[in-house]
């Protein structure tokens, strides 16, 4: 344990996360404003700090803290889960049942732009579970199979979403508009094939990399939405029922290799047991303040008991063209037959 700025500091799981505590009570946005560059090199070291012993308590404080560190929190674009937006670039944390766990993922690696920073900040703890989990993920990426890395690297991987009514998200929900027209116009800019398959159903289909090289330490780290969005992803009566009610490719959310065939059972079994390998508990008290970069540390939460209050904002956008900087592109194209196969079977279970 070390004392530097006037802060006590606490490497933990084997220093992917520092504990920052301040002696005094401390106000959250003076630290931010005066000790930014601080917090931020510590983000990138580690990938992850928990500062505590620092005072908040509206809005305001939040929004000072996060521009003191990283600059003005961004919007949640192109969503995928629930939340509520409480301020300007503060959020609920996902509004997901509280008995379900989120797995572990990295925030909106499916965009073209994606936050290189989250802040999570905790108001009440659950009286029972709730734990932020947190993993390498560069050790997630030397936990897989080289041949599953390597594939992922060089092709990237097809994410197919289907929106229909009472499924999840909407599109209008997802997307922030209810114009078809916008909609397209989203979609052509960020590398998003778009097709209405019924009039009550609209699919996507993008392909994203799967391996990400840090902008700044140039650790090659396991960037992606492969596992969490894949259908063995949910639990098994709830896969049994997606996959025998619309098929794999109709299901609200899948993904598949690049030429659009589906994973194997013992690929997903294989990541999914990496980040299982690789994952840490952080109890987030009230006041507490978890930061976490996010294109090395991967996030997730534990089932809970309610109550529980927890705040979420994402801050300073990168775009994949500068997380591949061997490509400088921002995205693999689609190719004719992954597209065609996924199009086909989505309206093969739609008949």
């Amino acid at each position: 344990m070390t004392s530097t700025q006037n802060v006590t500091t606490e490497t933990r799981f084997d220093g992917l996360l520092l504990a920052m505590s301040s002696p005094a009570p401390r106000s959250l946005a003076e630290f931010g404003a005066t000790e930014g560059d601080l917090v931020r090199r510590n983000i990138v070291e580690h990938g992850s700090v928990l500062l505590n012993g620092f005072r908040w308590s509206d809005w305001d404080d939040l929004d000072t803290f996060v521009n003191g560190v990283v600059g003005k929190p961004l919007d949640y674009t192109e969503r995928s889960s629930p939340r509520t937006e409480l301020a300007p670039g503060v959020f609920t944390a996902t509004d997901h049942p509280p008995a379900e766990e989120i797995i572990l993922h990295t925030e909106q690696s499916y965009n073209l732009t994606v936050p290189r920073y989250l802040f999570f900040f905790g108001k009440r703890r659950a009286p029972e579970g709730g734990a932020s989990r947190i993993a390498d993920c560069r050790k997630v990426a030397s936990a897989l199979p080289s041949e599953i890395v390597d594939r992922f690297d060089r092709e990237g991987y097809l994410l197919v979403r289907n929106y229909r009514p009472g499924l999840g998200l909407s599109w209008q929900e997802a997307f922030g508009t209810d114009d078809p027209g916008r909609l397209r116009e989203y979609c052509s800019a960020n590398g998003i094939e778009v097709e209405w398959i019924a009039e009550d159903h609209v699919q996507t289909r993008q392909m994203r990399w799967a391996v990400a090289t840090h902008p700044e330490t140039g650790h090659r780290s396991w960037f992606n939405h492969l596992a969490f969005f894949n259908l063995s992803a949910l639990r098994e009566e709830l896969r049994e029922f997606f996959a025998d009610e619309y098929g794999p490719w109709g299901v609200p959310t899948n993904t598949f290799y690049a030429d659009g065939t589906e994973l194997e059972p013992e690929v997903a079994a294989a990541l999914h047991g990496a980040y299982r390998g690789q994952e840490l508990d952080v109890d987030v008290e009230a006041g507490e303040v978890l930061i976490v970069d996010n294109i090395s540390t991967a996030h997730g939460r534990a089932p809970f008991v309610p109550p529980r209050e927890l705040f979420v904002s994402m801050g300073d956008a990168i775009g994949w063209a500068d997380l591949r900087p061997a490509e400088r592109i921002s995205h693999p194209e689609i190719g004719a037959g992954a597209s065609a196969l996924v199009r086909a079977g989505a309206v093969r279970h739609q008949a």
